[in-house]
């Protein structure tokens, strides 16, 4: 039940693409659909948040459990490096649909957060500082959070259209809409939050603000706050003690870290930092189906942090004590090999094999092949 549940959030990060911290980007939907290519459409959305699902193979006749995107939000990064736009699709926020709802037996309001996917990110990863978090916690100059991941959640940049609200209030104000909407109409809702490596850190601290600042509760009703649940991915840590208190503390709000024995990014930065939440912990030295770690120390230490191998090693787990592993039909091992070289050569599934449909590339009246 559980690894279901988990695979079923995880599809919806993948819809990023190819993009992550140590070269790869919770939910899949998220890293297959984002633009990496440069030009004024780098780092934007390849799809209409109506035509997303759909796209990336979502909206399968098995899959009851379907939602619909209704916001699309967006990161600012240092304006001052001007390598690349100072603005990228960060990730969505989405209702289960009717049929969704039934299946879950709720109404889930979901939010995804991608992993890193440039470099302008890739400098916040390391602004280990430990920052005041009063933008968040009002008043509290205590609790603090990694200066790099609270900048990433916080900042806004008025000059950019995308940009103009911070990823912090883009999200918290369509999450309450849809709490206002669902609630008002008198339906059992819940939040999922879930992210992947910088995603999962960012995950982390907006499923604590939505509780803390009380968004899971309809405006007109406080008192009726509904759960709040974090699924991070591949996390680092985000907080100082104070901050862990904070959530340990949070009635309403639960979260299950997936860790990868094999990942170093769940072990930094490694001091003054502290874990939240419960931990399921997988280990890739278990799956028959991937490559030793000694095959490649760099490509091993990146492959142990990807959002597939931890997807594959969830579903083969068959507990952390135990040497058995059993992905039986829960999740197909050449998933592992769609943005990487994992699997082990005489599984015969050819590496990096997914692509987008001709590479985005359409014909005019004209016959002349375009970028879309």
């Amino acid at each position: 039940m559980l690894q279901s549940r988990l695979n079923r959030y995880s599809a919806h990060l993948l819809c990023f693409s190819f993009t992550l911290y140590l070269s790869f980007t919770l939910y899949l939907s998220c890293s297959d659909r984002y633009s990496e290519e440069s030009g004024d459409g780098y780092g934007m959305p390849l799809y209409p948040m109506d035509k997303l699902f759909s796209e990336v193979g979502l909206e399968t006749d098995n899959n009851k459990f379907r939602y619909e995107v209704t916001r699309y939000f967006y990161l600012r990064s240092h304006a001052f490096l001007l390598v690349q736009p100072d603005r990228s699709w960060a990730g969505y926020v989405a209702v289960s649909t009717d049929e969704g709802t039934e299946a879950l037996g709720r109404r889930d309001i979901l939010v995804t957060w991608r992993g890193t996917a440039n470099l302008l990110e890739s400098f916040e990863d390391v602004q280990d500082d430990l920052k005041p978090a009063t933008d968040i916690f009002k008043d509290d100059t205590d609790t603090k959070i990694h200066a790099g991941f609270l900048d990433l959640y916080t900042k806004s940049n008025f000059l950019n259209d995308y940009t103009r609200h911070s990823a912090r209030d883009q999200v918290l104000r369509e999450v309450r809409k849809q709490v206002d909407l669902y609630a008002g109409r008198g339906e059992t809702i819940s939040i999922t939050v879930a992210g992947h490596s910088l995603g999962a850190a960012l995950a982390t601290i907006n499923a604590l603000d939505i509780v803390t600042n009380g968004y899971n509760a309809p405006t007109d009703h406080p008192e009726n706050a509904c759960l709040v649940t974090a699924f991070p991915f591949a996390s680092p840590k985000v907080g100082d003690e104070k901050f862990q208190a904070k959530f340990s503390s949070s009635e309403k709000l639960r979260a299950l870290r997936m860790t990868n024995a094999l990942d170093i990014v769940p072990f930094i930065p490694p001091i003054r930092y502290y874990h939240v939440g419960e931990q399921l912990l997988v280990d890739s030295r278990k799956s028959p189906d991937l490559k030793s770690l000694y095959s490649g120390m760099t490509g091993a230490v990146a492959i142990g942090h990807m959002l597939e191998t931890c997807l594959h090693l969830i579903a083969g787990t068959q507990g952390i004590d135990s040497n058995e592993f059993n992905v039986d039909k829960r999740r197909g091992i050449e998933l592992v090999n769609k943005g990487m070289d994992a699997l082990k050569y005489e599984r015969k599934i050819p590496a990096y094999w997914w692509v987008a449909k001709n590479k985005n590339m359409v014909q005019d009246e004209q016959y002349h092949n375009k970028g879309s």
